[in-house]
């Protein structure tokens, strides 16, 4: 068997020698022109989410943007940094969130606030709406790199989750009918955060999909997205079951086959060097603004690292 050619999942076991708690599984079903990815991030999305103080409803949605974020990464055949971002209207709790997925597996992302915490709905599970406003926007994007492309697809936040809004972009921007399931929340009894999410997409054969495929290829569609959605939240969450278990759940009666799994983790990119850089780029009365106490103190959005500068390394 090649890594290619995957491995049906004939029971609901894991694969050894992978960290279970974060990493992406590709998979595809049997006689279906449909494959997919699912995703658990656990310590993983854990540590970016408390390495800031957010209200849980801004918690439990960059969360669940992370879960996204890894989807789409996973999705990566060459070196690339996927990046998904959200902004919010100017009267939404949520200002700005992001996050980036950089091949092989590394993620971050943060989140801010127009206002105070006080002022974000209490509810860890909070409608889209209600933190990012109607007039919010979608930006996915894809920068290759090396390779010089990049790519963008802007898409409203006027849906009622942020899977639906990521739907309404592969069908707007991609022409790729996909469905996708997020969830994230605390663990019940370490209070840790976990995410977790599932991506089906139709790729027919000859490369017709959506209403150009024929009658059997959306009958097999409208299967495998009524299955998927037949998930629960909890189920999802629960740290009990693996995404074998799950997928094997969902779609064993048709056959799934299951391929290399992508291991995920918490990286940042920021340096010393590349702030530095950024800095050097500022005219001297903007160093001069951000001079406190005979020295430039920098921070990193997304990990919270502190850097310290003395404004000589950039005179001359």
């Amino acid at each position: 068997m090649t890594a290619r050619e995957g491995r049906p999942l004939d029971r609901p076991i894991i694969l050894p020698g992978h960290d279970s708690d974060n990493r992406a599984l590709p998979f595809a079903i049997e006689g279906m022109d449909v494959r997919g990815r699912a995703v658990r991030l656990g310590t993983a999305v854990d540590a970016i989410v408390t390495a800031h103080a957010y209200p849980p409803a801004v918690a439990g949605l960059l969360a669940e943007t992370l879960a996204l974020t890894a989807l789409l990464g996973s999705l990566l055949k060459e070196d690339g940094v996927i990046t998904v971002q959200a902004k919010g209207s100017t009267r939404a709790p949520i200002d700005f969130l992001v996050a980036d997925f950089s091949t092989p597996g590394d993620l971050r992302g943060y989140a801010t606030l127009h206002a105070g915490p006080d002022d974000v709905p209490p509810a860890e599970d909070a409608a889209l709406g209600e933190l990012l406003g109607a007039e919010g926007t979608l930006v996915i994007t894809l920068d290759q790199g090396a390779r010089g492309q990049r790519y963008q697809g802007v898409v409203p936040l006027d849906a009622p989750d942020l899977a639906t809004a990521a739907e309404s972009y592969f069908s707007r921007s991609e022409q790729i009918p996909t469905a996708l399931r997020l969830a994230a929340g605390r663990d019940a009894v370490s209070g840790h955060w976990r995410a977790r999410g599932i991506m089906i997409q139709h790729l027919a054969r000859g490369g017709a999909s959506g209403p150009a495929a024929s009658e059997v290829e959306q009958e097999n569609w409208r299967r495998a997205r009524l299955l998927m959605e037949s998930v629960r939240r909890e189920e999802l969450l629960d740290p009990q079951l693996d995404l074998e278990t799950i997928l094997f759940r969902l779609f064993h009666e048709d056959g799934v086959r299951v391929f290399e799994p992508i291991g995920i983790a918490p990286r940042c990119r920021c340096s010393r060097a590349r702030l530095r850089d950024v800095i050097a780029r500022f005219s001297a009365a903007d160093r001069a603004e951000i001079t406190i106490g005979g020295e430039i103190v920098a921070r990193c959005q997304f990990c919270g690292k502190t850097y310290h500068f003395d404004p000589a390394e950039f005179e001359g």
